[in-house]
């Protein structure tokens, strides 16, 4: 992830290589503490549903905090969030999938999504190269932040208008 984001760090705040490996190494260092930490506790905290709502309302926070600054320690400063953010994420979805699946059905549901995430791995930047292509003549180096917010505002309400099928399908799953 800290990889794709690189060369956009590294021209926005006109960093050096050896300042993109200290941040590499930061980000890796954030995103152990978060999972080994934050996830578990925050999860218990909110429930599934409402966490991946609010990884995803955070996430577009984020990204437009970004894209107003100009500033490398606020961007060192939004990492951990971010990073707790990206997290949640990607454990809600598993652990709710599981949840709304018949027992005897998960092992093969978390196949087909570990197929989804490596086609996600290759079709996002695609897809969102196209995006950047398109508007970053318009918008420079806010056009990064941008698209991850627009993105992620798609995804917070889709996720909004689907929460009620959820809801049904786990109910009605505890009851079988």
């Amino acid at each position: 992830m800290f990889a794709l984001g690189s060369r956009y760090v590294a021209e926005k705040y006109q960093l050096e290589p050896h300042h993109m490996g200290y941040l590499s190494s930061y980000n890796s260092i954030v995103s152990l503490v978060c999972q080994t930490y934050l996830v578990a506790i925050v999860a218990q905290r909110f429930g599934e549903e409402r966490c991946l709502q609010i990884a995803f309302a955070s996430n577009c926070i984020l990204a437009i905090t970004e894209s107003c600054f100009v500033n490398i320690y606020l961007y060192v400063a939004l990492v951990p969030f971010k990073t707790l953010a990206g997290s949640l994420i990607s454990q809600m979805f598993e652990s709710i999938l599981t949840t709304i699946v018949p027992k005897s059905e998960t092992a093969g549901v978390l196949g087909t999504l570990g197929l989804l995430k490596a086609i996600a791995r290759v079709g996002g930047p695609i897809y969102g190269g196209l995006l950047l292509g398109y508007l970053g003549p318009t918008l420079g180096n806010n056009a990064r932040p941008v698209v991850e917010a627009t993105h992620d505002c798609v995804v917070l309400v889709t996720l909004l208008m689907c929460y009620p099928l959820v809801r049904q399908t786990k109910e009605k799953s505890k009851t079988d």
